[in-house]
């Protein structure tokens, strides 16, 4: 008994050559349909430079980023400089010298009274030009402000002038004119 499985059970008699061959058509399409199943293999090489190239791309759009945001505040410093330089007030060396704070520091520049008093009155104020600071319009300081506040020192608000406290016991003395400190 050398033969198949099917052809001992068709000797036999137990089975006809009809079932034999309705079992071996059946059988058949199921190989057909599981061989059409099978998935590629999954290539991880490919995966993962996939996921490489995503992480270069994003690495690459930060620095991108980056690169822009320097160059738009080197363009802001540029622009604030050049500001500055062309509409600086001049100082005077052997002037008064009008004390300001930046910073939680106290500075002084040496100023003619005329500027001291558009400085309280708040016509002009002080900016800080890299180490130095420079006495601008106040035109030009709100100007700078709107780009970046962080170079306006000291710009007082013009108020207008009201009526003293009717509380202050010392509406009545005057602030004498040599008085600063």
């Amino acid at each position: 008994m050398g033969g198949s499985f099917q052809d001992q059970l068709l000797k036999l008699g137990l089975v006809d050559k009809k079932q034999v061959d309705k079992t071996k058509k059946s059988k058949h399409q199921n190989r057909k349909k599981s061989g059409k199943k099978k998935q590629p293999p999954v290539d991880e090489n490919k995966i993962l430079a996939e996921q490489a190239l995503a992480k270069k791309k994003e690495r690459a759009r930060q620095l991108n980023l980056e690169r822009e945001q320097k160059l738009r505040k080197r363009e802001q410093d540029g622009t604030i400089r050049q500001i500055i330089e062309t509409t600086r007030l001049p100082k005077n060396d052997k002037g008064i010298a009008y004390r300001f704070v930046d910073n939680k520091k106290i500075f002084r520049l040496f100023v003619d009274q005329e500027y001291i008093d558009q400085l309280e009155a708040g016509r002009v104020g002080i900016v800080r030009l890299n180490n130095q600071y420079e006495i601008c319009p106040a035109e030009v300081i709100r100007k700078l402000q709107q780009i970046d506040a962080a170079v306006v020192v000291q710009l007082a608000e013009s108020k207008p002038k009201t009526e003293g406290d009717e509380d202050d016991p010392y509406a009545d003395y005057e602030v004498p004119d040599d008085l600063m400190w």
